[in-house]
């Protein structure tokens, strides 16, 4: 029997998933958390105990399958999208990874903004001015002294795929969020790189999604266990990876990917109308490298359920086990109907359709009597409030004419408040595609079935159906309660 490894480097955690094909059925998960160092409101991986790690999980699916390790065809890479490594000539590289959510280029932002060159990088790459975007990070590198010339920078994915194969290379679907990329051209814009003087071989060559980048290194074979014929490839960016395990269809769906961020996808044949200067969707491609994408995200989702735990001393499993539940049931049965708390979920600042690094998380409404249940109520259904403008700011003037449904994998598909709030609040079906480890089996999907291997997966599914007369209150108070605060702290904080 063939097998494949998935391998998904992410914000929080990082998994290395061990998969039968063609089914794509796990049978062994190593799961760490990615190593960080954190310093004041900054935070890098730590690269050499990423790798090790990615290099102990690999030899725990060898050490699994023992005599069977000859069987595994590939191993596939996903990651988050903007965090990177420079990789020098002599094969040494830069021993941290600045957090994609970041902000040290944030000055190069705000300077590319003041100066009018967004309107020019937006109209070539497609991806909106943000200090997390990874040219904005080259630049900080630049001037904090590392050296460019000769370097490449290598996406998270790409990155770890050198480490197993030694071959260079950068997925579309990752090149799409550095901001240094022609979307429509399908290349690197040698009009950025010279207008920010950069070398022009700073990144690497465009490579398909999934295709084969090489074979695992001897080195990473005796480390590992698994065989010297065993193809690295690259799947691409998280949130298209878990959209393809979806089977996502264009325009008819979207894929709601759900963590400790949230983000929302889109995918169109063709490129279509550049919006706004002051548009914040990002666009790119997709892992067929044809279809073209919409995404747009939140950098907070699934963080605010755990900072509102931590903040009111909770349990975090138990509430999940069993709290939820309640909460859940109190909002069917309307417990939380006459509730003037606002949760505003800017902890990590805020996202589409006013993106700032700087906007401040807010809880209004607070009462002396006000009892815990409602408090999570208020950060459940702020988050999703949120989720609602990220909508409007994907989806356009058409808003969910002709949608059937939104997809949705991570977390929230064991969240049945979470889900059912969003239902209610967007009025389309969202349905809960229960693909545990979403990404690295998707992973896995995208690079078999580009390297010509039999694969599929299969997963139950469970559609919450909006109720048009909770639909209709959610509404009412996302547009006369909610937004109006929105915008009334957006003006405090730019006075500030």
């Amino acid at each position: 029997m063939p097998y494949a490894i998935g391998v998904d480097v992410g914000t929080t955690n990082t998994k290395v998933v061990l998969c039968e094909l063609p089914s794509c059925e796990p049978v062994l998960t190593e799961r760490f958390p990615s190593p960080m160092h954190r310093f004041g409101d900054k935070a890098d991986y730590e690269v050499h105990e990423l790798v090790s790690k990615v290099l102990e999980g690999l030899s725990a699916c060898a050490v699994r399958l023992g005599a069977r390790a000859s069987e595994v065809e590939l191993v596939s890479v996903a990651s988050v999208g903007e965090s990177g490594v420079l990789v020098y000539p002599d094969d040494s590289f830069s021993p941290r990874s600045i957090a994609w959510y970041d902000k040290r280029g944030g000055s190069f932002s705000r300077s590319a903004l003041a100066s009018g060159y967004a309107r020019d990088l937006y109209r070539i790459t497609g991806v909106p001015t943000h200090s997390a975007s990874s040219l904005f990070k080259l630049l900080w590198m630049r001037d904090a002294g590392a050296t460019l010339e000769g370097a490449t920078w290598l996406t998270m994915a790409d990155f770890i795929a050198w480490v197993l194969c030694g071959e260079k290379g950068q997925d579309r679907t990752l090149a799409s969020r550095t901001s240094a990329y022609d979307v429509r051209q399908d290349c690197v814009s040698k009009e950025i790189l010279d207008h920010y003087g950069l070398p022009h071989g700073v990144f690497a060559k465009l490579v398909d999604s999934g295709s084969p980048r090489g074979c695992l290194l001897e080195r990473v074979c005796e480390g590992t266990g698994l065989p010297d014929t065993c193809r690295v490839c690259v799947s691409g960016h998280d949130h298209m990876s878990g959209a393809f395990a979806c089977e996502i269809r264009t325009s008819s769906e979207l894929l709601n990917s759900t963590g400790t961020s949230e983000g929302l996808l889109r995918l169109s044949d063709d490129y279509g109308e550049t919006p706004s200067d002051g548009c914040q969707v990002t666009r790119g491609r997709y892992v067929d490298g044809r279809t073209f994408t919409s995404y747009a995200s939140l950098p907070t989702a699934g963080l605010s359920f755990d900072w509102a735990l931590r903040a009111l001393g909770m349990d975090r499993d138990s509430f999940f086990e069993k709290g939820q539940e309640e909460v859940f049931e109190g909002y069917l049965k309307e417990r939380y109907k006459d509730s003037k708390l606002l949760f505003i979920p800017h902890l990590r600042g805020s996202g589409p359709p006013h993106r700032s690094v700087d906007a401040r998380a807010n809880l209004y409404g607070l009462r002396d009597e006000t009892p815990t249940d409602e408090v999570l109520f208020a950060v459940f259904s702020g988050v999703c409030f949120e989720f609602a403008s990220l909508f409007d700011s994907v989806v356009g003037p058409s808003g969910a004419k002709g949608l059937e449904c939104v997809k949705v994998i991570g977390p929230a598909v064991r969240n049945p408040l979470w889900m059912q709030l969003k239902a209610d609040l967007i009025g389309v079906p969202f349905v809960s595609c229960e693909v545990e480890d979403a990404v690295a089996r998707g992973s896995v999907l995208v690079s078999a079935t580009k390297c010509g291997l039999a694969a599929k997966l299969e997963y139950s599914t469970h559609r919450f159906l909006p109720s048009a007369e909770r639909s209709a209150r959610l509404l009412e108070r996302y547009e006369r309660e909610y937004l109006p605060l929105v915008h009334l702290i957006e003006d405090f904080e730019s006075a500030s």
